[in-house]
This record gives C-alpha cells, structure tokens and sequence, in this order.
C-alpha cells in the first residue's frame, strides 16, 4: 500500500529514467511546407539520447527524411528546396516524419508527409558537418553507389603532405576531401528514375527502395543496481522497403525481429522450450498504403506508421500522436508505430497546408523496468496535489518504515480504454512559412501515454501481529497486498511551434514550441492495511486529487550553432518533463551539449546532459527539493570502409534518491557498447 503510493509517483510521474530513444523530431511544417527544417547536428533527443542510437523508425513514405546536420547547425529549408548556406546539398533531406538518419531528398513517388527541422547528431562519416551521413545509418541516398562510398581515392592517396608553415585545421583534424570515402550509410541502389524492379528477378513496374541494417548492443550496469553486470544484449534486425508501382501509390513496410541474448529459464521444463532460452520479438515502424496526388495536393496514409509533430529536438509538448518508448535509456523518447489515418493538404503549395490524423486504437507507451520496481517501494513519492494528502501519506510511510512488515506485496494492474470510437484519438494541424519562418497551430485530443494512479485495494492475508505469526515470518510483503489500479486520463493539447535560422548570426537556428494541456481531472484513493493515526484520528484509507482541471503549458525553446566544420553546441530550455502531466507536478529542465568532430567525422567526441532545476520551494515538511541531473558521453567511431559504425558510451544519473532523476525508479547508471551494419 505504501509501496504503492512510492511507485506511483516514482513509477508514473518521476519516471525520470526511462529509456531514451531514437527518433527523427519533425518540425512544424506539414506536406509540401516550404518550412525551415531546423538540422541541428545533435540533441539530447538526438545526441543525447538519440545518439546511442540504435534503431530510428524506417522514412514511411517519400516524406522527406532526416539528414545530417547543416555547417552553423541553422535551420533549413524542409520542403524540397535547398536552403542557402553551405548545407544547401543537404536541405532537401530535411523532412522527417521517419527516423531514417542521413537521407537524401525523398523521391517524389514516396509522398510527402510532415516537414520540419531535422533535429539529428553530426554523425561520424567522410564528409563534413555539412553532408556527412548519420551515426544512426537508417536510411540510404537513393542514386548513389555504395561502391564508390568504400575506400580511398588514388587522388586522396597521391596528395603529399604539407609543409609545417603550411599546417591548417583541416590538416590535423580531417577533412571530406583527405579521408576515404566511407558512408556509415550505405546509398541505395541508384535513383527512383534509375531504379527499376522489373530488371533483376523480380518484374514490377516503378521503384523499388529497400534497406537492411543489423545493430547489436550490450549494457552494463556500473551504479545504482544491485550489483554491477550486464542488464542488456540485445540483437536486432531491420528490414524495410517502400514500393512506389506509379506516381499515385506507395507500399511502405517495416519488419525488426529483436533477439533478447538472455536466456529467461528458470525452471527445468523451460530449458526444453526455445522462447526462454532465446527470447524473441518483433516490431514493425511502418506497415501503411499511401495515396498520393489524389487530387492536387491531397494526400493519404493508410495504416500503421509514424508521424512526429513538433519543432524542438527531442521533447516535443505538441507531438502526442504515438506513444512513447521509454524502455531503452539512450534511445529515450522514441516513438512507437500505430495505426492512423493521414491526410495532407497543400492547396498552396509549400505557403500553407493542412494535415489531418484520427487514430482509433489507444496505445500505451513502453514503460522501463525500472518503473514496476518503483511501484513496490514503500518510500517512493506520492502524486497527490494537497499538502494535507501528502502529510497523511507522510504518517503512513513513517509506520511502513518502522515495521517492515506491514509493508504490502504490490500488484499493478492497468486499465486500458476500451476499443470504442468514444476512445479514438484525432488531431489536426495547419502550417504556414512567413518571412522564412516556419510556424504551425495544432489541436489533439486522446490521452496521455503514461498511466497514473486511481485506487489502491488492500488485503490482509496473514496476521502482523507477532504473538500470532513467528518473528521469522515477519517481514516485507509477508502479510498483505496492495491491488493498484491505473488509469490513463484524457486530455486535450492546443499547439504552436516555429522554427527558424538567422542569416545575419552566421545561420544561428532557433526554435520553439509550446502545449497547453487541458486535463481530465483525476483522485487517487489509497487503502491502509491498517488504521493510521493521522491529526489525532485514526484513519483507514485516504483519497485525494492528483490531476486537477486546472490547465498547464509545457514548453521547450533552443537553439543551435555550428562553428566552422568540428564543433556543434546546443541548448533547450523545458518546462515540463515528458512524463510529467498535471499543473502541480510540472518541473524546469535544461539540455545541453556538443559535438566534437574530427577526422572528415569519422570519429566524434559527444557530451550531452539534463539537470532538473531546483525551485527553492518547500514542501510540506519544510524541505527544499534539490537539484539532479543527467550524463550522457559518448564515442562515435566509422572505420575508413564505411558500412560500420561503433558507439562507446555511458548514461549517468546524478542526484540523491528524493531527486527526480536520483529516485530509484530512473534505473541503473550504465555503460554501453554499439555496433551497427547497413545495407
């Protein structure tokens, strides 16, 4: 019971640790937007936690897809034209509605989806901060030989060197034109007028672009675990296509199957069945029809796919479309596919559009393990918004704390909205560029991802009292059980966003984006396993507000800049952490970082990080909050033949266990290996 109201905040409301995720941050441009498509080269959603980087959702369609980010990391035109600037090369790869890093321009047939600014990592790879591919290799360069990407030139290899006199920075760190040509993404198979499937085995009309890529990944647990050792090793495969028979259709697909390399038997039978001795699953970022230029500048998607709203790298207040993966520390925020329906209207060209989304089915986000453990400390933090709630609640865990054995077994039990259209999800959004600015408006409505609290059941099933049960039996969990139950609570989002570069501050991008969330209004009841003694009067059970009406913003603004060829910074303001809702429990964040290029980037020094401001506010027992933060260095390193790339890195979290990321349920401190393969 008191466990359940520690991991009730911990677990659903501080959940501070999850996994960070790997996912392409569109901006607020729509279909055919002539947006700014911001391409910062990192971010603590890219860098930070994308840049351990692992997987990234396939580029559903022809929507244009992430690309490397531009020199002075300035915003960037998204909808097909080159923006001005020494990044022009890579501006028409600035969409992004898939997480495919590094591409070149889709080709028209792929459709065209929600634009914006490309939030993503210089990546390590041959060429400069301009044009270089990704770390994260998702995607491939349609019309470009993977051949000529492999190995020095004789030219490269003949150059002599300089003289001393004659030494620039160029010549120490690297350059594009003194280091072998190696992509970490290999280019697909020619261009979609080159590209056709009916040569070959196969005889289909149109294009045909596929992808393969193998990434392979080991975690070790260095603090704040049980004892040190590795918690991950996971395998994963990812296949994806996109078939475009005319101008009007496209077959997007997605498979992963995901190898868990660590046996789950522990009984003798499960040593005869294969799925505990090498766990198994699948997981598919896009599987949908589109429908293109059905009548001029009308779009549709069918099926299942992602679609990411928002200007800002990484947290993105307006962007509620798919659920959350926050299973995967690095690759924190990554979005997970769903089906929906799209539609896109440009009636104006790249001046003005429209998109449109209903989603039918409600789906959760991916919660870390860490979030269940925090459920079961009888310690954690409560999410009631009254201080006369949490003094109660205060009294209650003083008792748990003295006798371990009232201390309840707690059972966590979800309760997903049923599958009626009153539960479908629907948004739509209208987009516009203005002096080259992009800017959107947006409007959701559905629910929020994370579950919260709702009521807490609890049963006694053997007596605490030592004179009946042995002393040896006494302990934690021995002899009652908490039965919490969770919700997830509607919401309604009204957003803006816009994102822009300014030419006159050496390309500086900037960017913002805010959501003001209306709430449904939420009580959490928590039943004692015992009377408590509370004000002089012994009390049973307790209920409370942990969600009021009231609305609340959440917000984030940045900027990025790119100085010469070899360092990237950047910095976000947020107000509201992704798995913080309602006005009472809202925090302020800063995330910070930079790039460190050398080599033409085949090798990238990366420090990216979090800290949670503390207000100076006490609470009801006169205690200050305290600040706490989050680490995140990393290596990324491409071996001269491309293909490969290899990520050394660690997640570190930092603050003492009354911190939102120092609590328990943030998880373990970890250092992690990444090898990656494409195709």
């Amino acid at each position: 019971m008191g466990s359940t109201a520690g991991s009730l905040l911990l677990g659903f409301w501080l959940l501070g640790g999850g996994t960070p995720v790997d996912v392409p941050t569109s901006a607020g441009a729509g279909p055919g937007s002539g947006s700014l498509a911001r391409a910062p080269a990192v971010g603590l959603g890219t860098l930070v936690w994308r840049a351990a980087a692992g997987r990234s959702a396939p580029a559903p369609s022809g929507d244009a897809e992430r690309s490397a980010p531009p020199p002075s990391g300035a915003a960037e035109r998204a909808a097909g034209s080159p923006a001005e600037g020494p990044a022009a090369d890579d501006a028409q790869a600035r969409k992004t509605e898939g997480p495919a890093a590094d591409e070149a321009e889709a080709p028209k047939a792929e459709g065209s989806a929600e634009t914006g600014r490309a939030s993503e990592p210089p990546s390590a790879g041959p060429e400069g901060p301009e044009d270089g591919p990704s770390p994260d290799p998702r995607g491939a360069t349609p019309g470009a030989s993977a051949v000529e990407a492999a190995g020095p030139t004789a030219e490269a290899a003949s150059t002599p060197p300089a003289e001393a006199e004659d030494l620039s920075l160029e010549d120490i760190f690297g350059d594009a034109e003194d280091v072998p040509a190696a992509d970490v993404e290999p280019e697909a198979l020619g261009s979609p007028e080159e590209t056709t499937s009916g040569k070959g085995i196969l005889s289909l009309p149109g294009t045909l672009d596929t992808r393969v890529r193998i990434v392979t990944s080991a975690y070790f647990d260095v603090d704040r675990a049980d004892a040190p050792g590795f918690s991950r090793n996971e395998n994963r495969l990812e296949f994806y296509f996109a078939y475009s028979p005319n101008e009007h259709i496209q077959i997007v697909g997605d498979v992963e199957p995901v190898f868990l390399g660590v046996a789950q038997a522990q009984e003798l039978g499960d040593l005869a069945t294969r799925s505990m001795l090498t766990p198994f699953h699948v997981e598919s970022d896009a599987a949908y029809v589109a429908l293109l230029d059905l009548l001029p500048g009308l779009d549709i998607k069918v099926g299942r796919q992602i679609l990411v709203w928002g200007t800002a790298d990484k947290f993105n207040p307006t962007n509620n479309l798919n659920p959350d993966d926050l299973e995967d520390r690095p690759l924190f925020t990554e979005p997970i596919a769903n089906q929906m329906v799209v539609v896109d209207v440009a009636p104006w060209g790249d001046k003005v559009w429209f998109e449109g989304v209903y989603i039918p089915l409600f789906y959760p986000a991916l919660l870390p393990p860490s979030a269940s453990a925090a459920l079961k400390d009888p310690q954690s933090p409560v999410p009631f918004a009254e201080y006369s709630d949490l003094r109660t609640i205060d009294a209650l865990q003083q008792r748990l704390d003295a006798n371990e054995a009232l201390v309840p077994k707690v059972k966590g039990h979800v309760v997903q909205p049923k599958p009626s259209f009153r539960n479908s999800q629907a948004a739509f959004k209208i987009g516009w560029s203005f002096w080259e600015v992009d800017m959107s408006l947006s409007y959701y409505y559905g629910r929020h991802d994370i579950p919260t609290p709702v009521n807490v059941e609890s049963t006694q099933i053997r007596p605490s009292d030592p004179a009946v049960t042995p002393p040896e039996q006494l302990h934690a969990e021995c002899c009652f059980v908490s039965d919490a139950f969770l919700e997830y609570p509607r919401m309604q989002v009204v957003g803006y966003d816009f994102a822009a570069q300014l030419p006159f501050l050496g390309d500086l991008g900037i960017w913002g984006e805010m959501g003001l969330f209306i709430p449904e209004r939420k009580t959490l009841r928590i039943e004692f396993p015992i009377p408590i003694l509370v004000d002089g009067e012994l009390r049973n059970e307790i209920e409370g507000v942990t969600i009021r009406k009231t609305p609340f913003v959440k917000a984030t603004a940045g900027m990025d800049y790119t100085f010469g060829k070899h360092v990237y910074v950047q910095a976000q303001y947020l107000r509201g952490f992704i798995d913080e809702f309602g006005v009472d429990h809202i925090g302020n964040y800063l995330v910070a970082g930079t790039d460190l290029i050398f080599f033409g980037r085949h090798l990238i020094f990366r420090l990216f990080g979090v800290v949670d401001f503390p207000t100076g506010r006490k609470d009801f027992l006169g205690r200050k909050d305290k600040g706490s933060a989050v680490l995140f260095p990393e290596i990324l390193m491409v071996p001269p033949w491309g293909f490969l790339t290899f990520e050394l890195g660690g997640f570190v979290f930092l603050g003492d266990e009354t911190t939102k990321f120092g609590q328990k349920a943030t998880g373990s401190s970890i250092v992690f290996l990444k090898a990656t393969g494409q195709f």
